[in-house]
């Protein structure tokens, strides 16, 4: 059986070819089921985000590849989805991705803050974050990050409740 990082490496190159981009896969058991949950999203997402029929394009593009690779022994429903307009951002590649959207960053340890606003940058060498605030850019350091998710405001101007 594969790692959850195979089964990546797998589908990935399949997902570039369909114009989108992995977000994450996750394989756990729901109930007796066993589920492989593969996120993806529009490669471009100035285009707006992934339809339903291109998830249903890709599922059933990705489910050919898995069922000749056979990557997991046990039987499995797979299920392709988009990631929403508001998302967690769990690991680096979220926070690649998220480059341009607005987003709320709490961070941990003695000077913990929040910091809502506009990600600039994610630094692949110092592994800073760049988020223009209100009050100006402020760098995080991603490894004090405690919690990060992107901010829909809806055309009003108001932002979700949480």
């Amino acid at each position: 059986m594969l790692s959850i990082e195979g089964i990546e490496r797998l589908v990935e190159p399949l997902l570039t070819q369909l114009g989108l981009v992995l977000y994450t896969v996750e394989l756990k058991r729901e109930g007796r089921e066993l589920v492989l949950r593969i996120v993806t999203d529009r490669k471009d997402k100035h285009e707006g985000g992934v339809t339903v029929d291109e998830l249903a394009h890709a599922s059933d593009e990705v489910g050919a590849l898995l069922d000749l690779e056979n990557p997991i022994e046990d039987r499995y429903r797979l299920t392709l989805e988009s990631p929403g307009v508001e998302r967690e951002l769990l690991s680096w590649r979220h926070f690649r991705f998220a480059i341009g959207e607005r987003v709320r960053v709490t961070t941990r340890g003695e000077d913990a803050s929040v910091y809502e606003g506009m990600l600039e940058s994610a630094d692949d060498e110092t592994r800073m974050l760049g988020i223009r605030t209100a009050e100006g850019l402020v760098d995080v350091d991603s490894t004090k990050v405690k919690s990060a998710r992107t901010v829909f405001v809806w055309e009003t101007g108001e932002k979700r409740k949480f």
